[in-house]
């Protein structure tokens, strides 16, 4: 059972002693654990045979499992690990909570027998164990301390893998210093602070239009692809320049604070609503 996590301040005084007391009572979440059973055909798997970048694989993964989104990692409970014999058993320690999250996501995979109703995230992590599980011969079972039974086995008889699409295209708007323009093909080199370098296909009338580029700061809106796995941008063609001005006007400034002020204060988080509209290459 789910205990509720309360906090709760009592204060008294002691009039006759003339003091002040403060109890502090503090009630924890109840804690489980999660396991992923990893063995061979030949049954002959233990901890000692696990290497240890393999052990950081299976970590990473069962993070992102859990906690896909970046802010979901930062503000996640902690999480301890721990490998027992019995084949290879990787345990992680958590809150209930969260293995009640496993529990429903596993069982909901072995259910549908498809990953087409998880996030891409989570389905790589799934898909990146079916490819162990085919390419090594390893059967991976998922308990938990809430089930008898394993909730989803990944063996080479399932087949588990990505169904969302890798990438979207799309229009993004990049900002730094162009470093090379030109070239047999031409195109224009960027330096950003998000994405690096990169190479933007372009035509010669786009390159000789107007003034020489070359080591300016420069805006740059771009039709391209986004890896949803990493973020990477590629396969990019130019559409526009932006010429970047640092001119600070008080005026004007004023004046779009004074317009927007009425808006922004119906925004119950500003700051992630703000970081949220950033653009890429910022």
């Amino acid at each position: 059972m789910v205990h509720l996590v309360n906090i709760w301040l009592e204060l008294f005084s002691d009039y006759a002693a003339n003091e002040t007391y403060f109890i502090i009572f503090v009630i924890v979440e109840e804690q489980g654990y999660i396991e992923l059973r990893i063995d061979n055909f030949s049954k002959t798997l233990s901890p000692k045979d696990v290497d240890i970048n393999e052990i950081k694989s299976i970590i990473s993964d069962i993070e992102v499992f859990l906690y896909p989104t970046r802010d979901e990692r930062r503000l996640r409970p902690q999480i301890s690990y721990d490998i027992e014999s019995g084949s290879a058993k990787h345990r992680f320690f958590l809150p209930i909570s969260a293995v009640i999250l496993f529990n429903g996501l596993t069982s909901e995979i072995e259910k549908r027998e498809t990953l087409d109703f998880l996030d891409y995230k989570r389905q790589a992590v799934i898909d990146k164990f079916q490819q162990k599980a085919n390419r090594e011969g390893y059967i991976i079972e998922f308990n938990s301390s809430l089930s008898e039974r394993p909730t989803l086995v990944i063996d080479t008889s399932s087949n588990f893998h990505i169904v969302s699409p890798q990438f979207y295209e799309s229009e993004f708007y990049l900002y730094g210093e162009i470093y090379q323009e030109g070239g047999k093909n031409p195109n224009i080199h960027i330096t950003t602070s998000k994405q690096g370098n990169l190479a933007i296909s372009a035509t010669k009338e786009q390159i000789l239009d107007g003034e020489k580029k070359t080591y300016k700061p420069y805006g740059i809106k771009v039709r391209g692809k986004k890896n949803l796995e990493d973020g990477k941008l590629y396969d990019l063609k130019l559409i526009d320049f932006i010429e970047y001005k640092p001119i600070f006007d008080r005026s004007l400034l004023d004046k779009v604070i004074k317009k927007a002020s009425v808006n922004l204060s119906k925004i119950n988080n500003l700051d992630k609503w703000i970081e949220d509209l950033k653009t890429d290459g910022i």
